[in-house]
């Protein structure tokens, strides 16, 4: 893949979550850095699947479809009337599966059906978060959460009660999840962002598969704290 390649399906995507989203809706928030950084995972990885908790209105599920029609796609919401029209606008393509269910569900049904899938955590359902149970979950791949707390004040992150979606977060599952790799703010990307609202950090690790974030300019890593 590359990042023309990239731009030409991420600028071509309608963003129909424009006012459901604190981002305004697009693919990835209208984040293309992030667009790149999974680019790059897909390829070093060679991921056979990719896999999102959350799909709201379809627009990151819609880019993905579009870019990786050679990888199974499979996503999910609990609302009826997103997951009608995350069906409608990827249903027709073959190498897409859109369900109703509950995130952590989705992961128990699908995760040892691929060699290395990527999975894209952004799963909130109004107060239930469903991210911890997610995690538990997954034993192989690679995992992109969203909306971490990557210590920078351009990137938003989420809080539910006292617990934030951050490094500490991670802590109970050390045994699996030893470091982990931030976005990096400063990185030179191929694609300037042309998000000016809301942008949501990321964290990304590998699960039982071979580390190939730790040398590119992408990603920062971090030490997962030990429990306390």
């Amino acid at each position: 893949m590359s990042a023309d390649n990239v731009y030409k399906h991420f600028y071509r995507t309608m963003r129909l979550a424009a006012t459901e989203l604190s981002d305004g809706g697009g693919p990835f928030g209208f984040d293309i850095t992030t667009a790149l950084e999974f680019d790059f995972l897909v390829e070093r990885y060679q991921c056979d699947a990719i896999i999102e908790t959350g799909s709201n209105m379809g627009d990151t599920t819609d880019y993905l479809a579009r870019t990786y029609p050679h990888l199974q796609i499979i996503t999910c919401d609990v609302v009826d009337k997103y997951v009608d029209i995350v069906k409608r606008r990827v249903g027709f393509m073959p190498h897409t599966h859109v369900e109703k269910i509950d995130s952590p569900d989705l992961i128990a049904k699908f995760k040892d059906e691929f060699r290395c899938p990527l999975y894209y955590l952004d799963a909130h359902w109004y107060e239930d978060w469903p991210l911890e149970r997610e995690l538990g979950l997954i034993e192989n791949g690679v995992v992109c959460v969203d909306d971490f707390n990557i210590g920078h004040p351009r990137f938003g992150f989420d809080k539910y009660g006292e617990v934030e979606c951050g490094p500490r977060m991670l802590s109970r599952f050390i045994d699996k999840v030893p470091h982990f790799y931030t976005n990096n703010p400063d990185a030179q990307h191929e694609l300037p962002c042309l998000q000016t609202g809301r942008r949501g950090g990321k964290a990304y690790f590998a699960i039982n598969q071979f580390d190939h974030m730790k040398h590119h300019r992408y990603f920062r890593r971090f030490e997962t704290p030990r429990p306390a």
